[in-house]
């Protein structure tokens, strides 16, 4: 969830399926992703996404509309992210090392920011946060002018989990 730009320092192509094992699919645009360096060059605790991956395959391609991560993947209050799903839950811990203390830190503090902004709506508004006010925060972290917040889906998680709870 970290902010990528085109060019070497600053990110690289990542095989959802790797190439070691799914050399067919090597040049599939359907298999590359773009992705930050993850750590490259740290010792590997501190390493993660593609550059912890390595070798290994992924169960679901977050680029796949189809695969639907939004829906897989939850946070704790502690950032940490996890899945249902015990293989992809293993993945996301073991294989891309998402629950790194950095990363972790990082979504807590979307998490906190979101759950500062409804300590603040509730307290000037004098009551509950109309359902309206939590589409337009989550719409918030969805549009603009092409370069998300990073970790902003932390942001739209948590404010689709709240709608969830609201009346329609």
């Amino acid at each position: 969830m970290s902010r990528i730009h085109n060019g070497p320092a600053t990110m690289k192509i990542e095989h959802w399926k790797c190439r070691a094992h799914n050399q067919a699919e090597e040049l599939s645009y359907r298999n590359l992703l773009g992705a930050c360096l993850g750590g490259y060059g740290k010792p590997a605790h501190l390493q993660h996404c593609d550059t912890k991956k390595g070798d290994s395959d992924l169960q679901w391609n977050p680029a796949e509309p189809a695969h639907h991560i939004e829906t897989r993947v939850h946070y704790e209050l502690d950032g940490s992210i996890h899945a249902d799903d015990a293989v992809f839950n293993d993945q996301l811990s073991q294989v891309l090392n998402l629950n790194l203390p950095l990363l972790k830190n990082n979504r807590k503090g979307v998490l906190d920011a979101v759950l500062d902004w409804w300590k603040r709506e509730e307290a000037r508004i004098g009551g509950s946060v109309p359902r309206a006010r939590f589409i337009r925060k989550r719409d918030e972290h969805v549009a603009g002018n092409g370069e998300l917040v990073p970790h902003c889906q932390v942001a739209v998680w948590w404010l689709g989990q709240r709608l969830a709870t609201m009346a329609a």
